[in-house]
């Protein structure tokens, strides 16, 4: 259990309305929090806790707190039951939130009960085999500059040319709104290619093989050496399900203090 005392939650500008005041609620129960000006981080006390979210401007200052073994928190939205942009099941009230320590995404298969994946009512579709094309998730232009792979579609498509004959079916995080939804481009896919793109996680539980970065939490059931995109893999999935569940919260879980007694 992680003392709420010790974290400071950092609020960036520009936050859509709803999430300003839930994460200045969070702020409250916290007892400290930043709005807006990033570069106050870096004055913290040594034994308070950053929580940080997907800000290109703290790049620099995550690299350095990994490189020093700071303790940080990183949250986002949540893998499942999301309020939007999603083929699964949506939430309510906000949705879902993932917050881990010291990493972008869910970094190990923990062994917990299955009563948060029960209550998500989110099913595991079966996997999907023998597939032809492979479809490639683009990450967002946010996303690219926070982890600094402003190039990586373009060599990634240029590599799976290299590697496969298979045709590429590329889609952009805008497509799940205004475009093909995901299920569509997963019909009949042999893989899924992201860096770290909640697509992945659900092309997982749709029953589609992926292809991710090792900091995605799909690399726990998926492959990360596009050298193998032939040979996509097909593991148990309820352990890592599970697992995903323990690492998201709800708005309440989120300023109840439910939050502080599992994060991991």
């Amino acid at each position: 259990m992680m003392d709420a005392s010790k974290a400071c939650l950092f609020i960036p500008p520009g936050l859509a309305g709803f999430k300003q005041r839930l994460f200045g609620r969070i702020g409250q129960k916290v007892g400290r929090y930043i709005l807006h000006d990033h570069n106050k981080l870096d004055a913290l006390p040594e034994d308070i806790v950053p929580v940080v979210g997907c800000s290109p401007q703290l790049k620099p200052l995550i690299a350095k707190w990994r490189e020093n073994g700071r303790k940080w928190i990183y949250w986002d939205r949540g893998y499942f039951r999301r309020v939007f942009a999603t083929d699964l099941p949506t939430g309510s009230d906000g949705g879902m939130y993932r917050w881990h320590i010291n990493t972008f995404q869910m970094n190990e298969i923990r062994d917990v009960p299955d009563d948060r994946w029960l209550a998500a009512k989110t099913e595991l579709w079966p996997w999907q085999e023998n597939g032809d094309h492979i479809v490639v998730a683009k990450p967002s232009q946010t996303y690219e500059k926070f982890h600094g792979i402003e190039s990586w579609t373009e060599q990634t498509i240029e590599k799976l040319k290299k590697l496969t004959k298979r045709s590429l079916v590329v889609r952009d995080k805008e497509m799940q709104r205004f475009g093909p939804k995901l299920h569509e481009h997963l019909k009949g896919a042999h893989a899924l290619v992201t860096h770290g793109s909640n697509a992945a996680v659900e092309a997982v539980i749709m029953g589609c093989p992926v292809f991710v970065h090792p900091d995605s939490a799909a690399a726990l059931v998926g492959l990360t050496d596009l050298n193998e995109i032939e040979r996509p893999i097909y593991p148990d999935r309820l352990p890592w399900v599970k697992s995903l569940s323990y690492n998201q919260f709800d708005e309440n879980e989120l300023v109840n203090g439910k939050l502080w007694r599992l994060i991991n």
